[in-house]
């Protein structure tokens, strides 16, 4: 088999830039609170009591708002509409902190998706929550849209982007909550934006590091013992991962969710946010397109 990435399992995911140890559609489909707990079905830890947080992500296809309160998502929406994600998303950002019951001066936090994922829609998320960071004074954490992935696996998401996977049904034991889960970003070209994940009772572990690989270089790898794999990547190669034997999760799995940002947030209860002013810069793990083709045409 190829080389195998380190894989520290203690290794827990760290905030950018803090120490590790440390068409027919909708515009937004507004899931009310009825819609249930999510990802975040468990009490507030000490550090989340009174606290009130806005999670953003768009790094995918659509985007992604959430609002909690004390440890419990209040409410959240999804932005449908491709490509419209800029002009969608503070009107979604101000409907959903309204189901919430919540002004924006009662927040205490902004949780952001800092890739990777679309470029333009990785950029909007993060203009985005560093205006309202300032705006408001209030502090701003940042996540791997991967991990966020990961942790999307009961995340409350509309009928209408479930049907975009491809169908299928798993019967997974109990125990296969604490299996490790490979999130694939679909990346175009041969590409995939990769990394993996295992949750244990209290404790998320990044055991391959968020990365862009091909799917012919992931597959010599020595991968873990009941891996699955999740993403629109996953399901892209639904085919190849199939006939390799590897089970695919169908979504919320691996689709870059609010909820999940805001699940990973409350992993990491000591996390550091950014430094005020700071310009942080999102992860893109390779060169935009133009980028690339400036490479080129100067070689």
């Amino acid at each position: 088999m190829g080389h195998s990435p380190d894989r520290t399992r203690a290794r827990i995911v760290a905030p950018h830039g803090s120490d590790p140890s440390g068409g027919g559609s909708p515009a937004s489909a507004r899931l009310p609170r009825h819609a249930g707990a999510g990802v975040m079905g468990r009490g507030a830890t000490p550090a989340e009591t009174g606290s009130v947080l806005l999670a953003i992500d768009t790094s995918s296809g659509f985007g992604s708002v959430a609002v909690s309160r004390r440890g419990e998502v209040r409410a959240r929406a999804l932005l449908l509409r491709r490509g419209e994600q800029a002009a969608l998303l503070v009107p979604t950002i101000e409907g959903v902190l309204e189901d919430a019951g919540v002004d924006r001066v009662d927040l205490t936090g902004i949780v952001v998706g800092r890739g990777p994922g679309s470029f333009t829609g990785v950029r909007i998320a993060a203009a985005t929550a560093r205006g309202l960071s300032r705006g408001l004074g209030v502090p701003l954490w940042t996540w791997s849209s991967l991990a966020a992935a990961a942790a999307s696996y009961r995340a409350q998401i509309p009928a209408a982007l479930r049907a975009e996977a491809v169908p299928r049904r798993l019967d997974l034991p109990d125990e296969a909550e604490a299996w490790p889960r490979y999130v694939l970003f679909d990346a175009r070209a041969d590409r995939l934006y990769a990394a993996c994940y295992r949750f244990l009772p209290g404790v998320v572990e990044e055991t391959v590091a968020p990365e862009a690989i091909t799917l012919d270089e992931l597959l010599q790898r020595d991968l873990p013992e009941n891996v699955l794999f999740c993403g629109d990547g996953a399901h892209r190669h639904a085919e190849v991962l199939d006939g390799e034997g590897h089970r695919i999760l169908p979504f919320p799995a691996g689709l870059p969710t609010a909820e999940g940002l805001l699940r990973i947030h409350a992993l990491h209860p000591d996390a550091s946010p950014e430094s005020a002013g700071s310009r942080w810069e999102p992860d893109y793990l390779r060169p935009s397109q133009p980028e690339r083709e400036a490479e080129v045409s100067g070689a």
